[in-house]
């Protein structure tokens, strides 16, 4: 089953790099801890119907500004440190879901009432609510609900930085998962494929509008600036039928925090 999606807002993360192919029928959480390879146990989700996740990362919808000002590097990395190293397709999901706060909290309530649903028949019970899409692919995984429902808060900062400041929010997505590299915490196994890209730096010319100036002036020409080459860190299931939703410590994988003013939120495990 393929969900629906918003076809004006594929761009922008799928420009970031977050592009994943579809996940499907299982759960498998594993604990992260730098360096040590983590332990992993697996949750069969359904044995016949497999759980489809929108192609790209979409943007938010375009709405009114909620929120005044502009919110800090510090601020988004700390919102952003518990979902960072989720597989793509998952991480587009929680992302767009955030930006529904009401939903997921109603949601969250569903799972907790449903703990027997999961999967595509979760997603096939929820059908008639008045849910986001995002937020209906959610309750496929009973083990996320929960995590999601422990911080309420911290799911409305995330969607309002969703909201607020797209890229600047996936631009924190690929800090943080190059420090989760450089720790060691961040790499291919069994379960997931860690891919990483550069784009080469690329010459831009910049054409500059200038005002009015007389016939005898000499004009140089435009010119031209170079964008830097940028590293692209995308995280892929090995098995594309499995989904694995990593717990970790954000203060562990990320090694000594910069900020300890907007120290990350942790979600543990239920």
């Amino acid at each position: 089953m393929t969900l629906p999606f918003k076809p004006h807002v594929l761009a922008l993360i799928c420009s970031a790099g977050l592009c994943a192919a579809s996940t499907g029928l299982y759960i498998k959480s594993r604990t992260v801890e730098a360096p040590v390879e983590p332990q992993s146990t697996q949750l069969a989700v359904s044995d016949a119907a497999a759980v489809t996740f929108p192609a790209t990362v979409s943007a938010p919808p375009v709405t009114p500004a909620v929120v005044k000002s502009a919110y800090s590097t510090a601020q988004i990395d700390q919102w952003v440190a518990p979902v960072a190293l989720y597989p793509d397709a998952l991480l587009s999901q929680v992302l767009m879901a955030s930006t529904y706060p009401t939903n997921v909290a109603q949601a969250v309530q569903w799972s907790h009432d449903n703990p027997l649903k999961q999967g595509d028949a979760a997603i096939q019970a929820v059908s008639d609510q008045p849910w986001d899409a995002s937020v209906k692919s959610l309750v496929a995984f009973p083990q996320l609900m929960a995590l999601m429902g422990e911080n309420p808060q911290w799911v409305q900062n995330l969607g309002d930085a969703f909201l607020a400041q797209p890229q600047d929010v996936m631009d924190s997505v690929q800090r943080l998962r190059q420090l989760a590299q450089q720790t060691g915490s961040l790499k291919s196994s069994t379960e997931q494929k860690v891919i990483t890209t550069t784009k080469k730096a690329v010459p831009v010319k910049q054409t500059v509008t200038a005002p009015v100036i007389p016939s005898n002036t000499v004009l140089t020409a435009n010119p031209v600036i170079t964008e830097p080459a940028t590293t692209v860190i995308s995280i892929e299931p090995a098995n594309p039928d499995v989904v694995y939703i990593p717990n970790y410590n954000p203060t562990v994988v990320y090694g000594n925090w910069a900020n300890t003013a907007y120290p990350p939120v942790y979600l543990p495990p239920p």
